[in-house]
């Protein structure tokens, strides 16, 4: 394919360099950029006399024009302008990027935002209307009472009444309490439970019946558990009903981080909770016990163990 021919335009090109910028520029000072005299540029810009490769160079450079340009008087074509290859389109396509995901982000938040004040606002009705959550200021309530048992690996309860694990209705039908399904859960993960009933032996002996008529409908029987239930009674008076909790720390944190953010500087002892198990007008629950209570229950369980007798 031959050449295709250009019209050489270099005297117009240099003559509108020099009028565009002739505040700055003048014949004299282009010359001694590229060592001519002004005589010589006004020769190029007459067209009386062609320049060098090396003049060409020096006012391509002086001007900072491609040669293209200088020569044939050709500015760069739109289509080069916007090349999708130069810095330049580079540059606006990063932002473009930029942009879109930092909106996408933007709308994710506010998605995410609208959702969980929906989720809060859902629980905070429901928290509402249960009455569970009304006791006074400290209160722990069943549920919470619960998801601590289910985390603890040795539970000792002083009581003085029929626990919250049966029920025993006036003809003597028995029951699913509240807690028995925690308690079963750990008998089959090979835990312990101690009882201390406080009072005379026949008050509680059908209450040690309810539980085996209520493992009997199990996959665990008295006796050959995974785990241990025992059973004893102490014909003395109880102050208050209290629970002690040998905490599997480890699963707790994982499991109950709120409850563990509440009770672990205030609560906790060496890995051990104890709470007064007592019943409010309206929840059920108990008090979790600090300082001197916290170790009296300790000592006092210890020394009515040994001194109840099995039921």
């Amino acid at each position: 394919m031959p050449p295709v021919e250009r019209e050489i335009k270099f005297k117009e090109t240099l003559r509108d360099l020099l009028d565009r910028n002739k505040a700055t520029v003048t014949h004299k000072k282009l010359g001694s950029s590229i060592n001519a005299s002004s005589t010589t540029i006004s020769h190029y810009v007459n067209g009386r006399i062609k320049p060098s490769f090396d003049a060409l160079v020096g006012i391509a450079a002086f001007f900072n024009v491609p040669l293209d340009y200088l020569v044939f008087g050709e500015r760069p074509s739109t289509q080069e302008v916007e090349d999708p290859h130069s810095v330049r389109a580079e540059v606006a396509r990063a932002l473009a990027e930029s942009n879109g995901r930092l909106g996408q982000q933007r709308d994710l938040i506010l998605r995410v935002n609208r959702l969980l004040l929906a989720e809060v606002e859902r629980v905070s009705d429901k928290l509402r209307n249960d009455p569970e959550n009304f006791g006074p200021a400290g209160f722990l309530t069943d549920s919470e009472a619960m998801a601590i048992e289910s985390c603890s690996h040795r539970t000792k309860v002083m009581i003085r009444t029929a626990p919250a694990d049966v029920l025993i209705d006036e003809d003597g039908t028995v029951k699913l309490g509240a807690y028995f399904p925690t308690l079963i859960d750990n008998l089959r993960a090979g835990r312990t439970y101690q009882f201390i009933f406080y009072g005379k032996r026949a008050k509680f002996s059908p209450v040690v019946q309810a539980y085996r008529d209520l493992l009997g409908d199990t996959d665990v029987t008295l006796g050959g558990l995974p785990g241990t239930l025992e059973f004893r009674v102490l014909d003395a008076e109880l102050p208050i009903a209290a629970v002690i909790h040998e905490i599997d720390v480890a699963q707790f944190e994982r499991r109950e981080p709120v409850l563990w953010a509440r009770f672990r500087d205030n609560g906790i002892v060496n890995g051990t909770l104890v709470y007064t198990a007592m019943r409010h007008q309206e929840a059920l629950g108990g008090v979790v016990l600090y300082d001197t209570y916290f170790e009296s229950a300790l000592r006092m369980f210890r020394r009515d163990w040994e001194s109840a007798r099995g039921l």
